[in-house]
């Protein structure tokens, strides 16, 4: 699962990283911590150049009324025991709040890093990440826009792709994590003729050495607001590296701060 995520790079760096349009100054803040029912920035296939705001938890545009699906299995219903030796289809195209989604609307969640914890109830959550500074990255997702049949509102609403863990995530032990898409393949995942095969062929986990995870404070598990002094470390990784990399201590809240 990946319930909450990490945000706290500023518009600036997330333009540079991804070629996109800065939002309107007007347009709300991003929380540090993301978490069902936030808003975030996802960058769309139908609009490659720029941010869309949009709520994390996806209503299909068919619902009667919103449910909110945070993740997407991209083994649909197959390998209900998440066997990462699983070699089946990835039967995300057979789930009826997915199936258009998947061909039509996929989009890249931005984000620095994402919070999972050890199996122990007492452990401390953990910030797993991407070495040598490799963020903000690009979560495999998927957007609809829903019609409230109220109030004829249109929800903007997105769902993270998740896969089984790779060995370090197994360690903590975790059975499932987040697609993290490749460092210069994102755009490929954002492209409109894109194949099945060629889509579902993204939906791997992202390799273990690549990885590492620290322990943050509980703080991150509960309502914010947050500021970004909560994603320090609380105590080692969980494997050894020289530096633990730099979340920024400056955000997107700086540019709305008094000299």
């Amino acid at each position: 699962m990946c319930r909450r995520f990490i945000l706290g790079s500023s518009h600036t760096d997330i333009e540079k990283r991804f070629g996109t349009r800065s939002l309107p100054a007007s347009e709300p803040l991003v929380p540090v911590v993301v978490t069902e029912g936030d808003h975030s920035l996802i960058i769309t296939s139908e609009n490659p150049d720029s941010y869309t705001l949009s709520r994390f938890g996806m209503t299909p545009a068919w619902a009667r009324q919103p449910i909110q699906l945070i993740n997407a299995r991209a083994e649909g219903d197959k390998n209900p025991d998440n066997d990462p030796a699983f070699r089946g289809s990835r039967a995300i195209f057979m789930k009826p709040a997915f199936k258009k989604s998947l061909f039509n609307r996929r989009c890249l969640v931005i984000a620095d890093a994402y919070l999972d914890r050890l199996g122990h109830p007492s452990a401390l959550p953990l910030l797993v990440y991407l070495k040598n500074k490799r963020h903000p990255l690009a979560f495999a997702g998927l957007y609809d826009l829903w019609t409230d049949p109220l109030t004829r509102e249109v929800v903007h609403s997105f769902a993270i792709i998740t896969t089984t863990a790779n060995s370090l995530i197994r360690g903590i032990p975790a059975y499932r994590m987040p697609v993290i898409l490749p460092f210069g393949k994102e755009t490929r995942w954002l492209k409109p003729d894109l194949s099945l095969a060629a889509v579902l062929e993204m939906l791997n986990p992202y390799p273990a050495a690549e990885m590492n995870a620290y322990p943050v404070s509980r703080e991150t598990e509960g309502n914010g607001p947050f500021s970004l002094s909560i994603l320090k470390a609380s105590g080692p990784p969980l494997s050894v590296e020289k530096e633990l990399p730099a979340i920024k201590t400056s955000s997107h809240y700086a540019h709305k701060k008094k000299p």
